[in-house]
């Protein structure tokens, strides 16, 4: 399997609102970093491993809009689309707040 990489790529959440949430991903062998902001997230940050099938385990922090801390764990399983670009489909669970919210969105690459 090609190995993908990461580095200074850039997504955003897959949705039909002009306000998304925007990621920008850095990679140095099998760690991948990364910030993201907008739709209702003010500022956040990313930590994440690689694994043998180019899927991130990632832990990330993040304050939204009510400045009210989000922190968490997500799986990101890629896929390439026929146009090179890469579909990132993420299982997270948020694991600071009084129910564990858990969810599933999708990021494409921007080019």
């Amino acid at each position: 399997m090609m190995k993908i990489d990461y580095n200074n790529k850039t997504f955003k959440v897959v949705s039909d609102n002009d306000d998304v949430t925007h990621f920008k991903y850095y990679q140095k062998e099998d760690v991948v970093w990364g910030e993201y902001q907008g739709g209702g997230v003010t500022k956040g940050s990313l930590i994440a491993k690689v694994d043998s099938k180019n899927a991130l385990h990632m832990h990330y922090q993040h304050l939204n809009a009510k400045m009210e801390f989000k922190l968490g764990k997500c799986i990101s399983v890629p896929k390439i689309l026929s146009d090179g670009r890469i579909e990132l489909f993420e299982k997270y669970e948020s694991v600071n707040t009084e129910v564990v919210s858990k969810g599933e969105i999708t990021l494409i690459e921007v080019l």
